[in-house]
């Protein structure tokens, strides 16, 4: 029988040469890899710090470490991640046509470019992150009430069965009653950027909307009126697509659709209705 010994053996530990140049490579290939439109100041930073240690030339990463620990760049990294995460966040706002929150978190990027991560890792930023999502809730909730307005106003202008138009103007009527319990107004969220995006429509679309809401508020409007010029225009619709389908049919081959609806709002062409295709295309 062959015994093995229990004794452990040291291993040797051979050291490896410190290349200064790989670090400053792997802050080129970082910074190359940042997007200038959407992480420009995590770009700037690893340009910034590559270039630093190209000028300062250090003979282990201990040495290296310690000097920078003393600059910009020690922690950089970290705030430079925060800063494209705040510019993403501001454009994202002002997409929205969320004006007041954008303008928050453009006070966050200013702090945090002034105080760093002691400003990052403070109660104050929680606080402003905190205030920006607060009105990001309430332009949700607000948004949910337009969109039922809209909703019900597409349903009642394009839809000629009578009972889906009650259904619709009972939808305005509590969505009216909602926003007059928050003490807002209709006028108040149609004049806002945030919500005439949704709309969709031509300038003159939306006014016909706006003054179509203020009639049904102030009880001008009944599901019952006359909706014969509706009906026109569909029966117009019908006798043009059935005079085009061979067009139709062409066009409808040059791509494939996974699915598809459409949306009639009014509008001032010169047909009532602005007709818009969503669709969800295969690749």
């Amino acid at each position: 029988m062959v015994k093995t010994s229990n004794s452990t053996r040291k291993r040797e530990v051979i050291p490896v040469a410190y290349d200064h140049s790989k670090i400053i490579e792997l802050y080129k290939l970082k910074a190359s890899a940042f997007s200038e439109e959407l992480a420009p100041n995590q770009k700037d930073y690893y340009q910034k710090a590559a270039k630093w240690l190209e000028e300062n030339r250090f003979d282990s990463p201990e040495e290296a470490i310690g000097a920078m620990r003393n600059t910009e760049y020690y922690e950089g990294a970290g705030t430079a991640k925060l800063a494209d995460d705040t510019l993403l966040r501001i454009k994202a706002a002002e997409e929205a046509g969320y004006d007041d929150v954008a303008e928050i978190h453009r006070e966050r990027k200013i702090k945090l470019e002034k105080g760093g991560n002691s400003y990052a890792f403070s109660q104050e930023w929680i606080d402003d992150f905190n205030r920006a999502a607060e009105k990001s809730a309430k332009y949700a909730e607000r948004k949910e009430l337009f969109g039922r307005i809209l909703s019900g106003y597409i349903e009642i202008t394009g839809n000629p069965q009578s009972d889906h138009r009650r259904s619709a103007e009972k939808e305005i009527n509590e969505a009216l009653r909602e926003l007059n319990s928050r003490g807002l107004t209709f006028d108040q969220l149609i004049s806002q950027r945030a919500y005439m995006k949704l709309t969709m429509m031509t300038d003159k679309g939306i006014s016909n909307f706006a003054e179509f809401v203020r009639n049904f508020s102030e009880g001008r409007y009944t599901s019952d009126e006359d909706i014969s010029g509706l009906r026109e225009e569909q029966e117009r619709l019908t006798r043009w697509a059935a005079g085009n389908k061979a067009g139709i049919e062409a066009a409808g081959k040059t791509e494939k659709w996974a699915d598809a609806c459409c949306l009639a709002v009014p509008s001032d062409n010169p047909g009532p209705y602005d007709f818009i295709g969503l669709k969800e295309v295969k690749d």
